[in-house]
């Protein structure tokens, strides 16, 4: 896990080992939207540019065999980020409307790990709603439960 103090934000990295060996972040990166403060949960391939240096590409597919095990390893990501950041709501939104509903579909295939440790809610005509699996949202929002009361 990698912290970056001036700019909040979390990124965790690790390798998809399947056809080839491709280094892949995830980051939570603090974004303010309608007042309030959010972590957005990006994650992708990194790649290299010539002149910033290192990026997130969260627009490529790998296809490369092991989408079980990153998915596994990407949701694992979540629970060490409420860890350290216990009270935040986390963002997610794909870099298309579709991947935002894969992620949707995701979430509702596991539906019965997810519920009972996090409170999902979604974005849709202007307002946060609770997750229901077959409505299209325009992103995601997760907070952890309070495991205490």
């Amino acid at each position: 896990m990698g912290y970056i103090p001036d700019t909040d934000e979390r990124y965790y990295s690790f390798i998809s080992r399947g056809k080839k060996n491709i280094t892949k972040v995830i980051a939570f990166t603090p974004i303010e939207k309608d007042g309030n403060k959010y972590y957005n949960w990006g994650f992708g391939d990194l790649v290299k540019h010539e002149t910033t240096g290192f990026d997130i590409d969260d627009k490529t597919d790998s296809n490369n065999g092991d989408v079980k095990r990153v998915f596994y390893t990407v949701a694992s990501a979540l629970s060490a980020f409420y860890e350290i950041n216990p009270g935040a709501t986390v963002h997610i939104k794909g870099s298309n409307q579709q991947r935002t509903n894969i992620y949707g579909k995701i979430i509702a295939r596991h539906w019965t790990e997810i519920e009972p440790i996090y409170v999902v809610r979604g974005f849709v005509n202007g307002q946060i709603e609770p997750f229901q699996e077959a409505v299209e949202f325009d992103h995601l929002l997760i907070l952890k439960k309070n495991v205490n009361l």
